[in-house]
């Protein structure tokens, strides 16, 4: 299900449904806030992190058009994550209460959103494995495995550079030096968003 469309959605949550605006940057809420709204990504893609003591932020996923923000907050009284917007954003706004009551209620809703939570579940478990490998070079051509299409070779894209590195937990600057390696020693071909693996794939 595409939670960003309306049309999908049980007709209670049509009814009492709020649109609101982000500007690259924006907070759309903070850690530790509490939980009152439930949003759904209509376009553009907010980050979920965190700040250690020190005030360095630690990215934990990326939510794009169509996502849930955040689905085990339903389950929770206050955020566990900040979320920010990356580019301009619009999300669905859902009063938290009225959402659980449709989840309560609504077999297919409910199913749909549970389909929802698994898949942030296996991306969150790709993502820990993934920072676990230590050299950057590797930790990059596992990525490029993992959203590569099956039995394809070419892959576009479809986030900010900045954004992947954050995703896999290196600077952008040592991403882009390491595409770049990458690119000189023949394992990959890059052509602006899109990248073509010429190397033999590694076994994952």
């Amino acid at each position: 299900m595409n939670f960003s469309d309306l049309d999908q959605l049980p007709t209670a949550l049509q009814a009492i449904v709020t649109h609101q605006h982000l500007s690259n940057g924006q907070i759309l809420y903070h850690r530790n806030e509490v939980v009152r709204s439930i949003y759904v990504v209509k376009s553009g893609r907010i980050r979920l992190l965190h700040y250690t003591q020190e005030g360095q932020a630690i990215s934990r996923y990326t939510i794009n058009a169509g996502e849930v923000c955040a689905v085990i907050v339903l389950f929770l009284d206050v955020h566990t994550f900040s979320a920010i917007a990356e580019e301009p954003t619009q999300v669905l706004v859902f009063p938290k209460q009225v959402f659980l009551n449709e989840l309560q209620q609504n077999l297919d809703f409910a199913t749909a959103f549970m389909a929802q939570m698994s898949y942030c579940l296996h991306v969150t478990k790709e993502m820990v494995v993934l920072r676990s490998i230590s050299s950057a070079r590797e930790r990059i051509l596992h990525y490029l495995h993992l959203i590569m299409p099956p039995e394809q070779n070419t892959v576009v894209l479809e986030q900010p550079l900045k954004s992947i590195a954050y995703e896999l937990g290196i600077s952008p600057e040592v991403f882009s030096r390491t595409l770049t390696q990458l690119e000189r020693d023949g394992v990959i071909a890059r052509e602006k968003r899109k990248i073509t693996l010429l190397a033999v794939p590694v076994q994952l």
